[in-house]
């Protein structure tokens, strides 16, 4: 069933962008750093760096560059410890948002009841965004016990990894305050609530138990892609459209939830070939009780508004020009952000967010770049697309869901699909980013230190190693690849053999994707997911020189 194009605007996508294997940038000092380096100053104890032993803090902690826990190293947290991190708000030196990153080690953060553990900002006060966030890949060891999580760019995440979070609070985060790609988390007796676009988001193959929880006074309190998830005994207040969303061939399962002040009835919105049970639900009765906890909502600073909400003071949008790159346009308004996007036979094409006007999946959409106007084709397949290509006679799009590459060409009124191949290493995700050269394919690999050379069968021919995480934006635009990662200013200039050679600053949050026309460059910014404001930038580079902090980087 056809859902309502502002619903899904608000509901369905996340950003993950920064999230999907990226993780956090850190800049190298000029030395060589003996793991995660402690100065104590008025009872101060400053951390940063990557652990090379197992550490446990206590106290005040100041995390001034993003923490890396590497395979066989714990972090242990103890009861009662604050952990503020440096705030940064700016977007020219991004690196100074650190954030925790367990790289296949753990973190074990275990409080009490009354001595809950803080992860918070530094500011005062503080606001959503200020430090990146919680970052686990590949850990199952790592569990979060009474902790306060706020003020974050998102909460806690987790990849490939098997981590409880109980009995904590999840609050203000300017994304996500919980999110999971192919994992198998326990969410349960927690208080989540005034995060950005969901209290939790769930992507990519998961299989997730959703306990006891408590959300409320959101935008959206779960949502599920390709997952399947068990809902019991939470209570969801104050939601303006739906308290749980599920699409992309999801499988949920709803019992005896309370859910009170919700705008949608129902208010769970299940699509695209997703399927729920439904048992023993409150829809505003009122006989099913609310989880009770055996902590308090301990607050130091109250935000005075939900992130997305128009009195959101983060900064979502750029300067128009600076010393690298200028603003020549704006276009895109009401069809909101996604991550595809290619300049072919002097137009833009994109796919539509969330269900499509037209077929049973996302439109495909051709876009006049001088006007704005633009026009609709149905598509019935292609489901998560992330990279968009073309190679003077064929589209090519990367599809994050269903991990495979489709080719396809536009009709009249709908796209036909012409073949369709598994992407390389398919077992170990999907990923963003496509491009081509024309003769050849080049797909980005899921940690984003790699593209595939790929010929238009799906066969490998070769691989370019980058320096760094290219991340999920990619493309070709006859002589350089251009990426949105890998760089210290934020999109970066690439040779054939990997090496970088150039960056500027971006425009907007989110550079989800790029395109090349054969002078400018154009971009999908997400700048706020939830805003209804022009999305696609079209951008003239002014000077992509490096910089010297861009060397550091890769040095280090």
């Amino acid at each position: 069933m056809k859902k309502n194009h502002l619903y899904l605007t608000i509901s369905f996508f996340l950003c993950v962008g920064i999230l999907c294997s990226s993780g956090c940038l850190q800049q190298d000092s000029g030395e060589e750093s003996p793991s995660s380096q402690e100065i104590v100053s008025s009872g101060i104890s400053i951390k940063h760096g990557k652990l090379i032993s197992d550490e446990s803090w206590n106290g005040e902690i100041l995390v001034t560059d993003s923490i890396i826990v590497p395979e066989g190293v714990t972090l242990t947290i103890e009861p009662g410890t604050v952990v503020a991190f440096k705030h940064y708000r700016g977007y020219k030196e991004p690196w100074k948002k650190p954030c925790i990153e367990i790289q296949g080690g753990t973190i074990k953060a275990l409080g009490s009841p009354t001595a809950q553990i803080w992860f918070t900002s530094d500011a005062h006060p503080p606001i959503n965004g200020d430090w990146k966030g919680i970052m686990i890949f590949n850990s199952h060891a790592s569990e979060f016990q009474y902790v306060i999580v706020e003020f974050g760019e998102i909460g806690i995440t987790q990849f490939d990894s098997q981590v409880m979070v109980a009995n904590s609070i999840i609050r203000w985060c300017n994304t996500e305050g919980l999110y999971a790609e192919r994992s198998t988390p326990i969410f349960q007796y927690n208080l989540l609530y005034g995060n950005g676009y969901h209290e939790i988001a769930l992507e990519q193959y998961n299989d997730v138990h959703i306990l006891y929880n408590i959300f409320r006074d959101g935008h959206v309190g779960i949502h599920f892609e390709k997952t399947v998830g068990y809902l019991e005994g939470n209570y969801f207040l104050n939601y303006p459209c739906a308290a749980v969303t599920a699409g992309m061939e999801s499988e949920i399962t709803v019992v005896k939830n309370r859910f009170e002040n919700v705008g949608d009835t129902p208010p769970c919105n299940v699509y695209d070939h997703s399927t729920a049970v439904f048992k023993d639900n409150d829809f505003g009765e009122g006989y099913l009780p609310i989880p009770e906890f055996n902590y308090k909502d301990i607050v130091n600073y109250t935000l005075s508004y939900i992130p997305g909400n128009p009195e959101d003071a983060y900064l979502y949008i750029f300067d128009e020009s600076d010393e690298t790159r200028r603003v020549v346009k704006k276009i895109g308004q009401d069809l909101y952000f996604g991550w595809a996007l290619v300049y072919a036979d002097d137009f833009l094409w994109r796919f539509s967010l969330g269900s499509g006007e037209m077929g049973e999946s996302l439109d495909f959409i051709r876009i006049d770049p001088v006007t704005g106007t633009y026009r609709k084709f149905r598509n019935d397949t292609i489901m998560n697309p992330r990279g968009l290509t073309f190679d003077g006679e064929y589209f090519w799009v990367n599809d994050f869901s269903l991990l495979k590459i489709f080719k396809f060409k536009a009709n009249e009124r709908s796209i036909e699909i012409l073949d369709s191949f598994d992407i390389p290493d398919r077992e170990l995700g999907g990923t963003s980013g496509l491009t081509t050269d024309g003769e050849f394919l080049y797909l980005r690999s899921r940690d984003g230190l790699k593209a595939y050379k790929l010929d238009k069968n799906g066969n490998v021919q070769d691989e370019i190693h980058f320096e760094s995480d290219i991340g999920g934006a990619f493309v070709w635009t006859g002589d350089f690849f251009w990426t949105n990662g890998g760089c210290m200013k934020g999109l970066c200039k690439w040779t054939k053999e990997g090496k970088l050679v150039g960056e500027i600053y971006p425009v907007a949050v989110g550079t989800w994707a790029l395109a090349w026309d054969g002078k400018y460059l154009w971009s999908i910014q997400r700048t706020c997911e939830l805003w209804n404001d022009p999305k696609i930038y079209q951008i003239e580079i002014l000077d992509d020189s490096l910089g010297m902090n861009s060397q550091f980087f890769l040095i280090s």
